[in-house]
């Protein structure tokens, strides 16, 4: 036995595995004597076989066709045995709530086991779920398949289709509710933005301290330029500095340690005072800030210019987000995929697009 095979034995479910593939066989050679028969039963297979096979044509005419049901129920008798058996265990195991629930989860094995032409071919669904059994226990690899792989494909072109279709028709709802006068805007600012407030303060006044910081680093040249400047203008417009510059001998020496005393002072205080806005004993003071230009925005009722604005920033803001929900993004996905395998072996994607048309 090979170590693949113990390591599935090995698991919960494993156990089960050799019913499970005696089953799946027992179901494929139902299932084909089913399709054969039915195929038989028609005028055109049954000429066939009567002029090229007649002795098969007797044989089976004779010892099956006629006796197909007695033969399909030895079939079912071994359907429902095992279905038994399962049950009892699922009841032992406690697999569900009730002990009922194991017919109603495992309808169609159910109704395959009816002796009936239109319920026979539900053994095709228990053929499913014993090949997804199989690959959950890792016997065979679902994944590599051709039917797989498109049916994966194709499952999440259409989830992907419904799903946008409901986003889309939920935001043109948001939208047009909003466009309305529909008080969306105020449920959102008293719903979602006031009880996290707190939050939202902290992070406007530490963006407020950092964007502080690092604005007065990089222009403190020219903001000192700019201080100097207008010290330079106030000063010489002052009547009472120009007459002190009047004094002889000492006048313009007195008027330049002032200036320059005026200068340094100013610069100082700019200096401290930027700095200080941004250092952390100061986080009271920048959240008092932060609190009032949080106010200025929720509670400008009275300005419909303001209101005007966000209501108009939110449609567009949806409308983008439509957008972007248009984008088939399995288009995109298949464009990449084909690019890549064109850039890996393009003689291969030829001979495909070949097959293809």
């Amino acid at each position: 036995m090979s170590v693949r095979v113990k390591d599935i034995l090995n698991k919960k479910e494993g156990k089960y595995l050799f019913v499970d593939i005696i089953m799946m066989f027992l179901l494929l050679v139902n299932l084909s004597l089913i399709l054969f028969d039915y195929l038989f039963g028609s005028d055109l297979f049954k000429g066939l076989f009567q002029k090229y096979t007649p002795g098969f044509y007797q044989f089976y005419d004779t010892y099956i066709h006629q006796d197909f049901l007695a033969i399909d129920l030895w079939f079912v008798s071994i359907f429902v045995i095992e279905l038994l058996v399962r049950w009892a265990i699922a009841i032992k195991n406690q697999k569900y709530h009730r002990w009922f629930f194991y017919p109603f989860m495992h309808w169609y094995d159910v109704l395959g086991c009816l002796p009936l032409g239109s319920f026979r071919f539900f053994r095709i669904l228990r053929i499913v779920g014993l090949t997804i059994r199989l690959h959950k226990l890792g016997f065979v690899n679902l994944t590599r398949t051709y039917v797989y792989k498109k049916a994966i494909k194709y499952l999440n072109i259409i989830t992907e289709e419904i799903s946008d279709r409901v986003v889309l028709h939920v935001l043109s709802g948001v939208q047009s509710q909003i466009e309305k006068g529909n008080p969306v805007l105020e449920q959102i600012v008293h719903d979602l933005i006031l009880p996290k407030r707190r939050l939202l303060v902290d992070w406007l006044s530490y963006n407020l301290q950092e964007a502080t910081s690092a604005a007065y680093e990089a222009h403190i040249d020219d903001l000192q330029y700019y201080v100097n400047q207008k010290l330079m203008s106030a000063i010489e417009s002052n009547r009472e500095l120009k007459t002190v510059s009047k004094i002889p001998i000492v006048g313009g020496i007195v008027t330049y340690n002032l200036e320059r005393t005026v200068r340094d002072i100013v610069n100082s205080v700019v200096d401290e005072s930027f700095r200080d806005l941004a250092s952390p004993k100061n986080k009271e003071v920048v959240d008092d800030v932060a609190n009032l230009v949080l106010d200025s925005f929720v509670y400008q009722d009275r300005d419909t210019e303001l209101n005007n604005l966000v209501r108009d920033i939110v449609l567009d803001s949806l409308e983008l987000v439509k957008d972007q929900v248009r984008i088939q993004q399995w288009k995109i996905r298949e464009e990449l995929t084909n690019e890549i395998r064109e850039e890996t072996n393009p003689t291969q994607v030829v001979e495909d697009d070949h097959q293809s048309t």
